[in-house]
């Protein structure tokens, strides 16, 4: 962007709720989640399908940062925790409706290895050989305390769909024993494990078996299940669908010259994706908007852009038992859980918690409910840090932003949180006000109502570019300001239907990997300009 350009988007009065707000992916923000990565929900999306908004899509990234080749690390389903898409309806943030999802690794006992075993079972160096299972069960739990005031306390809220199944909602099984989509080692697992193709060992002569891979969309379409409300969903390991030059962003915010208007004191382009040829773990759902407004949502197809009637605000949480046990007798986990279910992560709107609340208050934000957002976080969006890393940095000054614009940006930022709350009359208050998706499902989703995958001017494009808008928006108050345009495709086509997630890299011919030679030296300076 033209800098006389971006300097007249700095200087806008802070954008109204018509203006596109967005947050980008979570992962591995916090200190705490470094050493539970079965709790990192990284990317939480939800909208309403076009035209009749007749199902609501609900998709969970967690588990981040899969190096396709680390065959080993094929455990993806983790064992011990809950998996849960909360919904509220309207203004409140009270719990309407939960979709929960459990999953279930199991692996059969076996002797001591004897020179007479065939191939297979619990002694095999390799998990897709031991004949190990990763299956999950789905549940819906409407409370019965769904019409409760806001006000309430707490720790009514968390007694409303029974933690450790204590009661408060009804429970109904959707599905059980569900198969995990399995992960994408390569073509000799798929032919060996997965039974895709003919396999001809290495004395065949024909490198084919080895070579040739056979897993793809049609046998990852077998993995969705109907659920009995007329559902649909599917859990694996998927491309990792977000993009981010995260290597200058953890490099004390250093930004290449794309992403800050082109000014020449910025690091020289091009910025990388640092998710290229990662995997995550994914839980798509597919839900009749039913469940959800079982008379039908008001207003459907009509925008009543002062209402909160059809609003649905959705947020994404895990949770394990609190005490967890060596248990030398368990061979998936080697643990074992007592006591209740307590929450160790969430996310909704990603970034909320690595771009806006300080460090020593995010694993707090991981372990709390949106319903006390406001209290426990409304001054880390009143007053980004970001806006001050920026002045320090040097970057408005770059741009000739005169201070008291500076200063205006400081905070307090109201403008973030109407753009949470889509401009809708929703009280900023405990309850009302937090880190959730907040979407109107009378009309058809776009950003910042709801948050879609893919959807975008090409096949690996998402809707917007959330990056830029998150950046533009809290550094500039403006989202359409065009900062943080450096990176704006992913590195596999999404699909245009359910589930949406492009398939998983392959461990042997993607992801990550070289030969080592030449060996790779500390990078010299640039070449002078």
């Amino acid at each position: 962007m033209p800098k006389p350009l971006l300097q007249v988007c700095l200087a806008t009065a802070l954008f109204t709720a018509t203006g596109l707000t967005a947050y980008a992916s979570s992962h591995r923000e916090a200190l705490a989640i470094l050493n539970e990565p079965c709790a990192d929900n990284t990317d939480t999306y939800a909208w309403v399908s076009p035209g009749a908004h007749d199902k609501l899509y609900l998709i969970m990234n967690f588990n981040p940062l899969h190096e396709p080749g680390q065959g080993n690390q094929g455990l993806r389903a983790c064992n011990g925790y809950r998996y849960e898409f909360h919904i509220g309806i309207g203004e409140s943030l009270r719990d309407h409706l939960v979709y929960r999802v459990e999953f279930k690794n199991t692996l059969n006992p076996e002797a001591a290895p004897s020179p007479t075993d065939a191939l297979g079972g619990g002694n095999e160096l390799l998990w897709q050989l031991t004949g190990g299972t990763e299956t999950m069960t789905v549940s819906r739990i409407l409370s019965f305390k769904a019409g409760r005031s806001a006000n309430d306390n707490e720790t009514d809220r968390e007694s409303d769909f029974g933690e450790d199944e204590r009661g408060g909602g009804q429970v109904v099984v959707l599905g059980k024993d569900l198969p995990v989509l399995p992960n994408n080692h390569g073509p000799q697992t798929d032919r060996l494990v997965y039974g895709l193709g003919a396999f001809t060992g290495y004395d065949s002569k024909d490198p084919t078996s080895r070579e040739v891979g056979l897993y793809d969309q049609t046998f990852v379409d077998t993995f969705i299940h109907p659920l009995a409300n007329g559902g649909r969903i599917i859990a694996g390991q998927f491309d990792d669908p977000y993009q981010l030059d995260e290597k200058g962003i953890f490099d004390l915010v250093n930004l290449n010259t794309n992403d800050l208007g082109g000014i020449p004191g910025a690091r020289r382009p091009p910025g990388k994706d640092v998710f290229t040829g990662f995997n995550i773990f994914s839980i798509a759902l597919e839900i009749p908007i039913s469940d959800a407004f079982p008379q039908g949502i008001p207003h459907n197809g009509v925008l009543k852009a002062n209402s909160t009637d059809s609003l649905l605000r959705v947020w994404s949480r895990v949770s394990r038992k609190k005490i967890q046990i060596v248990d030398p007798n368990n061979a998936i986990t080697g643990l074992k859980g007592a006591g209740s279910f307590v929450q160790v992560g969430r996310n909704a709107l990603p970034l909320f918690n690595a771009g806006l609340i300080g460090t020593q208050r995010q694993t707090s934000y991981l372990r709390s409910s949106p319903l006390k957002d406001v209290t426990n976080f409304g001054a880390d969006i009143l007053h980004p840090v970001l806006v001050r890393d920026a002045e320090a940095l040097g970057i408005y000054k770059a741009l000739g932003v005169p201070a008291g614009t500076v200063t205006t940006l400081k905070g307090p930022r109201a403008d973030i949180i109407s753009a949470i709350n889509l401009g809708r009359p929703i009280p900023v208050a405990d309850g009302f006000t937090g880190d959730v998706i907040t979407l109107d499902a009378a009309i058809d989703s776009s950003f910042p109502n709801g948050r879609r995958l893919g959807g975008g001017t090409a096949p690996n494009r998402n809707q917007v570019n959330v990056n830029s808008v998150l950046l533009s928006l809290i550094v500039a108050g403006n989202p359409a300001a065009g900062l943080a345009k450096g990176i704006e495709v992913n590195d596999k086509d999404y699909l245009d239907r359910f589930p949406f997630l492009a398939p998983a890299h392959q461990g042997l011919y993607q992801g990550h990997g070289g030969v080592n030679v030449p060996t790779e030296q500390t990078p010299p300076p640039p070449p002078a300009l």
